[in-house]
């Protein structure tokens, strides 16, 4: 029996919803074109919206820091 035997043997064990869950993400793995990516295009899709308009409350690490450092010095 090969390792892949021995790997789908187990995955027929888990119950429905994780077997899906599973594939969709070696079906994921499949598809990748060789970038090194973790975004979902759904993800990829909501940061460049956030991107494109962002929120107004949100501040930038750099951006508080140099609020600090202008209230408070360094």
């Amino acid at each position: 029996m090969t390792k892949l035997d021995l790997v789908l043997a187990r995955l027929k064990q888990l119950p429905a919803d994780r077997q899906e869950a599973l594939a969709a993400e070696i079906e994921f793995l499949l598809e990748d074109d060789g970038r090194q990516t973790v975004l979902t295009p759904e993800q990829r899709a909501e940061l460049t919206r956030r991107l494109a308009d962002p929120n107004p409350d949100y501040a930038a690490h750099e951006d508080v820091v140099a609020a600090f450092e202008k209230k408070f010095g360094r």
